[in-house]
C-alpha cells in the first residue's frame, strides 16, 4: 500500500523526528529477528548519526532496552551500521564496549548510551525510515507548525566545586515555537537581566548559560525551567560547594570529608579512616550522592554485605535503606563482590572488597 501523508504513518505506530519516520516495537526478540521485522516494513534498525538523534532515541526507549542497528559481527573490533557504514562518532556508556562473553550487538536506553550485548539475547528495537519522497517532507513540512511542548534535550548537570570557585550550568530545549529558558535559584526566579543581589554570588545569565561566581559553602537548587506556548518543562541540578580546610578534609553540609591520592582495599581504606578519627562514607541522600560521585575518580564508600550475603550494611551499623546502585549492579560477580565502590558521574557498583580503589573518610 502507498503512504501518502505522514498521518497514515502515525496511525500504524511511526513517530516522526527531523527527516525520519520511527516506528517502536512492543515485544522483545533477537537482534536478527528485530531487523528482519524492520525490513518488513521497508525500513531498518535505526543508525543514529547526532547527539540529538540518540537523546530522542533514548527517550522513545524509556527504562528498557532497545536493539539499535551497530554491530561487529563482521569483524571484530570493527562497529559498522546496518547501513553498511563505519561507525565514526560514538555514544557507549562507561567501560563499554567489552565484548564480555562474545558481544557483538548494540543496545541503547534511557538515561543511558549504547552497551554491547549477546546478539542471541531478547529486546525490544527501533525501526528508521529516511524519507526520501518530496511529497512525504512536503506533508510532514506542514505538520512542523503545529505547537509541540517544550523538550529539555541538554539538562544543566549538578556541579561540584570548593568555595570561590565559578560554576556553569547549560540547558538547552526543542520545542514549537522555539521554548524560551528561565533559571531559578532555590524556587525563586532569577532576574531576566542577568543581575541578583544576593550576596552568596554574583549572577550572569545569558538565557540558556548560568554562571555563577564567588559561590561559598553550602547546597544551592537551580531549576531550568523552558517555556512556550504549547506548555512547560523543567530539570532541576544542585550546586555543592566546599569549603578546603588547611588539614585537607572538604566541609561540606554537615561532614568533613576526606579524599584519598591513593588506592588501597576496602578493609585498608576503612583502616585509614579510622585512624583519621573517621569511617567510610555512609551515604545518606541523593545530594550526597551527587557531592562524593562529584569527586575525580572511583572510591570505595561504607557499604558491604560482608556479614551476610545480600544484606547490605553501612559501617556505622545501619542496614541500606535508600540505594544508588549502577545499571545491573549489585550482580555480585562471581560470587566475590561483597564492598561497595562508587563511580565517577555514576552509581554504585559492588566489588572485591581486595580491589584496589581511592576511598573517601566522612567525619560528622
Amino acid at each position: 500500500m502507498e503512504l501518502k501523508t505522514s498521518r497514515e504513518f502515525t496511525r500504524l505506530g511511526w513517530l516522526h523526528y527531523d527527516h525520519s519516520l520511527y516506528f517502536i516495537s512492543t515485544t522483545e526478540k533477537n537482534w536478527t529477528a528485530s531487523r528482519d521485522d524492520c525490513l518488513e516494513r521497508d525500513a531498518d534498525l535505526v543508525v543514529i548519526n547526532s547527539r540529538e538523534e540518540q537523546e530522542f532515541v533514548s527517550r522513545q526507549a524509556g527504562n528498557q532496552w532497545f536493539w539499535i542497528g551497530l554491530s561487529d559481527g563482521d569483524t571484530e573490533g570493527t562497529w559498522k551500521w546496518v547501513d553498511g557504514t563505519i561507525m565514526t562518532s560514538s555514544f557507549w556508556r562507561r567501560g563499554q564496549p567489552d565484548d564480555y562473553g562474545g558481544e557483538d550487538c548494540v543496545v541503547t536506553s534511557l538515561g543511558d548510551d549504547w552497551n554491547d550485548v549477546s546478539c542471541a539475547d531478547q529486546y525490544r528495537w527501533m525501526c528508521e525510515k529516511v524519507l526520501v519522497l518530496d511529497h512525504l517532507e512536503a506533508e510532514l513540512n506542514k505538520e512542523v507548525m503545529r505547537e509541540e511542548a517544550p523538550q529539555i534535550y541538554h539538562r544543566p548537570s549538578s556541579m561540584t566545586v570548593s568555595v570561590g570557585d565559578t560554576a556553569t550550568f547549560s540547558c538547552r530545549a526543542r520545542g514549537r515555537p522555539q521554548p524560551t529558558i528561565q533559571w531559578l535559584l532555590d524556587g525563586r526566579l532569577l532576574e531576566t537581566d542577568g543581575t541578583d543581589n544576593r550576596s552568596a554570588s554574583v549572577v550572569r545569565m545569558d538565557e540558556e548559560n548560568l554562571v555563577l561566581r564567588g559561590v561559598r559553602s553550602g547546597v544551592e537548587t537551580f531549576l531550568c525551567m523552558a517555556t512556550n506556548s504549547a506548555g512547560t518543562a523543567n530539570h532541576t541540578a544542585w550546586l555543592f560547594v566546599y569549603e578546603v580546610r588547611p588539614d585537607g578534609w572538604l566541609h561540606y553540609n554537615n561532614s568533613l570529608y576526606f579524599i584519598s591520592t591513593a588506592k588501597k582495599n576496602w578493609t585498608a581504606s576503612r583502616d585509614d579512616c579510622l585512624e583519621r578519627d573517621a569511617d567510610l562514607v555512609v551515604i545518606n541522600s541523593r545530594e550526597e550522592q551527587e557531592f562524593v560521585t562529584g569527586q575525580p575518580g572511583d572510591h570505595w564508600i561504607g557499604l558491604s554485605d560482608r556479614d551476610t550475603e545480600g544484606t547490605w550494611k553501612w559501617v556505622d551499623g545501619t542496614i541500606m535503606t535508600s540505594s544508588f546502585w549502577g545499571h545491573g549492579e549489585p550482580n555480585d560477580y562471581g560470587g566475590a563482590q561483597d564492598c561497595v565502590a562508587t563511580r565517577e558521574g555514576d552509581g554504585w557498583d559492588d566489588e572485591r572488597c581486595a580491589a584496589q580503589y581511592h576511598w573517601i573518610c566522612e567525619k560528622v
